[in-house]
């Protein structure tokens, strides 16, 4: 199963936490950080998911990539 680094960050976009996330599939990993950053990390502003040097899911509210 893939492995993914989730970072969460806040209003400024500096790092705040950071977590890895098991997932079968991307879209699989970024339900799970979605979740984390709307339930378990509200302090956070948004969230990015890498996998190595790779960014591959940013979520900054209307601002996707």
């Amino acid at each position: 199963m893939p492995s993914y680094l989730c970072y969460f960050l806040d209003d400024e976009d500096r790092v705040r936490a950071k977590t890895d996330i098991e997932a079968a599939t991307l879209s699989d990993a970024i339900k799970k950080a979605i979740e984390a950053l709307s339930t378990g990390a509200p302090r956070y502003h948004s969230v990015e998911i890498w996998q190595g040097t790779k960014l591959l899911y940013r979520d900054r509210g209307d601002e996707r990539i």
